[in-house]
């Protein structure tokens, strides 16, 4: 454990050198950061604070630079923290009025940055999953399998957040093999006649679920989810087609539509690792998640 003398050199430190790298490869069990077992590092609480930030569209060497001195890397180092397509976390800090202070220093330098807790970004809160829905005079109204309704209207809808989910599937799946045909090429003189031969076996099918996820501003939690495959498209009327992911682009399309003012973003169509120890590639959406939605609140 950190002794009390350990505990007053770090809050001592300047604040770039308080800052924990986040190990990369690090054990999802036993959660460390650069060597450091998460028992000894200071936070508030038991909760670790994260520095996370939208990798800038350019980067522009007075950023690199004033970003490398605020975290303490070198030049090269913090330019490759910085590259990504989503939100990532780049430190990780001993208590929140430093990660606030270190993060407004970034923005004012023109870095998206932001700050975060552990248990913000792990909490899976529960939210609505909508079977079907209706728009009408006040908003659209989703409702789920079992009769219950939430309503969005159209100055609450925030932000549209559409991705993709991808697992794996063990099932029997018919095969199909050519094979030669020994007595009839026997009985040809010589000539070749191939066979179609079918069987069982056992394989592996990826499978991908689209969702969509609406967020009312007040929160980093989503107030709805749609999954494509989980949904009844009927109330598409005309628009219905016999294809799910057709349909389901309709109603991304009529959401958007329906809530214009809502940012969208559908960067999470393709899978990001994460910047954190996650349990798995669900744990991981989850997180990227959070950190598109936090990174949308900060911008305002």
């Amino acid at each position: 454990m950190t002794s009390t003398g350990d505990l007053a050199r770090i809050f001592s430190e300047k604040p770039a050198a308080r800052i924990v790298s986040i190990k990369q490869g690090m054990n999802c069990g036993k959660r460390c950061l650069q060597g450091i077992a998460m028992s000894e590092v200071p936070t508030v609480g038991e909760d670790i604070v994260y520095i996370a930030a939208a990798p800038p569209e350019t980067l522009p060497s007075g950023l690199v630079m004033r970003v490398a001195s605020l975290l303490g890397k070198a030049a090269y180092d913090t330019r490759l923290l910085l590259a990504g397509k989503i939100p990532k976390v780049i430190a990780c800090l001993p208590d929140i009025v430093t990660a606030d202070s270190i993060a407004q220093s970034m923005r004012d330098a023109g870095l998206a940055a932001f700050t975060c807790r552990d248990s913000e970004l792990r909490n899976r809160a529960a939210h609505f999953v909508a079977h079907t829905m209706k728009s009408g005079e006040r908003g659209v109204t989703f409702l789920d399998r079992v009769g219950g309704e939430a309503l969005v209207e159209a100055s609450e809808a925030f932000l549209i957040i559409r991705g993709r989910v991808q697992g794996s599937v063990r099932e029997k799946v018919q095969t199909t093999k050519i094979k030669l045909n020994v007595p009839m090429t026997l009985l040809t003189g010589g000539i070749p006649i191939m066979r179609r031969v079918s069987g069982i076996a056992n394989g592996e099918l990826i499978r991908a679920d689209d969702f969509v996820r609406i967020y009312d501003g007040k929160s980093s939690d989503p107030r709805v989810e749609m999954l494509q495959n989980h949904m009844d498209y009927a109330f598409l009327g005309p628009d219905l087609t016999p294809s799910t992911p057709v349909n389901f682009r309709r109603v991304v399309t009529k959401l958007r539509e329906w809530f214009p003012q809502a940012s969208y973003d559908e960067r999470l169509m393709r899978s990001f690792k994460t910047d954190v120890p996650v349990a798995g590639p669900e744990e991981a959406l989850e997180i990227n998640c959070k950190l598109i939605s936090l990174c949308h609140l900060a911008a305002g």
